[in-house]
C-alpha cells in the first residue's frame, strides 16, 4: 500500500509540476521567441480544446477494452518523446504542431489518475486529499523554483524544466495501481452517462468555471485598475493555493460531515460572495483576504465532485466519468469563461466583471438546487450508486 500510495503522489507531483511551469511560464517562451500576441494566444486557446476532447476518447478507450493503466503509460511516454523536440523547434508552425501533440497526449493524464485513485483509494490510505494535495503543492514548487532560474538564466530554460517533469513522469506510473473495476459488458460510452443527477452536477460544474473567468484571467488587470501593487497578484495567488492545500488536506473531514451536494451548495455561497465583494471592494487587504475562497470554489467543489461521480458514476465506466466532469466543467467553462470575461472587460470594467461573475456563479443554484433534489433519490432513478468514501 505504501509504495503504491507513494507513486501515485509522485505522478500528481509531476503532471502539476509541469503545469505549474507551463501557465505561468510558456508565454513568455513564446515571447523569448519572437512570436505576437496573436501567435501566442492561438497556441495557448489550441490547449484546453484539445486536451479536454482528447481525453473524452482516451477514457472511451480506457474503460471499453479496460486497459486504463497502459494507456496511462502510452500518454506518459508519448507526451515526454514530445517535449524533446520542443527543446529545439522555433518555428510557429512546428511548435503549434508539438504544442498540440503534447495536448492531445497529456489531457487524459489527470482524468484517468483521478479515476485510478478513486478506484483504489482504500488501498491507498482512504484519503484523496491528502494525496491530490501533492499536486497543488508540485504546481507551486514549479512556479517558484523555475522563477529566478528563467530571471537569471533565460527563458529558453523553460521547455527544459516542463521536459524534466515529463519524463520524471514515466516511471511513477509504472507503479500505480493497474486493476478496473465493474464489468466490461456493462460499459457504457462517456456521452451516454448523462442521467439527471449527474446532468444537474455538470450544469453546475460549468456555471461555476463559467464565473471563474475574471479571476483566472484578469485578477491582476482588476489590481492594477485599484492602484496596487505589481506584486498583489502574486502574492493572492500564492495564498489562493496555499489555502487550497489546507482545506484538501484536511478534505476527509469535510466530506464527513457534510454530504456532496450540500457542500456544492456552500461553494456556490461563499463563490457568490467572494466575486460579489471583489467588485465593490477597495482595500488592498480586503481585495487579497477574500481570495482565499479559492479553497471553496476550487478545493471543495472538487472534493464533493469525485466523490459524487464515484456514486453516479458506474464502476466500469469511472474514467469516463471523471473525462465528462474535466471537459465540462474546465474545458468547456473554463475556455467560455475566460473568452467572456475577455469579451466584457473591456466594457464593464474589472469590477464590474466581477459583479458579471456573480450573476453567473448565482445561477448554478438552479442546477445545485435540483441535484440536492435528485442524489437522494439517484437510486430510484436506475444510476448505479456505488459506496466509495473518502475514508
Amino acid at each position: 500500500m505504501l509504495r503504491a500510495r507513494r507513486t501515485v503522489i509522485a505522478a500528481y507531483f509531476c503532471v502539476f509540476w509541469i503545469l505549474g511551469v507551463w501557465m505561468p511560464y510558456f508565454p513568455l517562451y513564446l515571447l523569448h521567441l519572437g512570436y505576437d500576441g496573436r501567435q501566442i494566444g492561438m497556441v495557448a486557446a489550441l490547449q484546453p480544446a484539445l486536451r479536454w476532447s482528447s481525453a473524452i476518447l482516451w477514457a472511451y478507450g480506457a474503460d471499453r477494452w479496460r486497459m486504463r493503466h497502459r494507456l496511462l503509460l502510452i500518454a506518459a511516454l508519448g507526451g515526454a518523446l514530445c517535449y524533446a523536440p520542443l527543446l529545439f523547434v522555433q518555428r510557429f508552425a512546428a511548435v503549434v504542431a508539438v504544442t498540440s501533440a503534447i495536448a492531445l497526449l497529456h489531457g487524459a493524464l489527470v482524468p484517468m489518475l483521478d479515476a485510478t485513485v478513486m478506484d483504489h483509494l482504500s488501498r491507498l490510505g482512504g484519503d484523496y486529499g491528502r494525496i491530490r494535495m501533492w499536486g497543488s503543492i508540485a504546481f507551486v514548487l514549479g512556479s517558484l523554483v523555475s522563477a529566478p532560474l528563467i530571471q537569471q538564466l533565460s527563458p529558453a530554460l523553460v521547455p527544459v524544466l516542463l521536459f524534466i517533469g515529463a519524463v520524471g513522469l514515466v516511471p511513477a506510473l509504472v507503479w500505480v495501481p493497474t486493476e478496473q473495476f465493474g464489468r466490461v459488458e456493462h460499459f457504457r460510452a462517456p456521452w451516454s452517462l448523462l442521467t439527471p443527477p449527474l446532468s444537474a452536477f455538470l450544469l453546475t460544474a460549468f456555471l461555476i468555471q463559467l464565473s471563474c473567468g475574471a479571476w483566472t484571467g484578469f485578477f491582476a488587470v482588476h489590481t492594477a485598475a485599484l492602484g496596487f501593487s505589481n506584486a498583489v497578484p502574486g502574492i493572492t495567488w500564492g495564498l489562493a493555493v496555499t489555502a487550497e492545500v489546507l482545506l484538501l488536506f484536511w478534505g476527509q473531514r469535510v466530506v464527513e460531515w457534510i454530504s456532496p451536494s450540500r457542500i456544492i451548495l456552500w461553494v456556490l455561497v461563499i463563490t457568490l460572495a467572494r466575486w460579489s465583494l471583489t467588485a465593490v471592494a477597495r482595500n488592498e487587504m480586503l481585495v487579497v483576504a477574500l481570495q482565499i475562497g479559492h479553497a471553496f470554489t476550487f478545493s471543495a467543489f472538487h472534493l464533493a465532485a469525485l466523490l459524487l461521480l464515484s456514486r453516479l458514476v458506474p464502476a466500469e465506466n469511472s474514467t469516463g466519468g471523471q473525462a465528462l466532469y474535466g471537459l465540462v466543467a474546465f474545458g468547456v467553462g473554463g475556455s467560455v469563461g475566460l473568452g467572456m470575461a475577455g469579451v466584457l472587460v473591456d466594457t464593464v470594467g474589472t469590477s464590474g466583471l466581477f459583479a458579471c461573475e456573480a450573476l453567473v456563479a448565482s445561477f448554478g443554484f438552479i442546477p445545485a438546487l435540483l441535484l440536492r433534489r435528485l442524489a437522494t433519490g439517484s437510486s430510484v432513478l436506475g444510476v448505479q450508486v456505488q459506496q466509495a468514501r473518502f475514508s
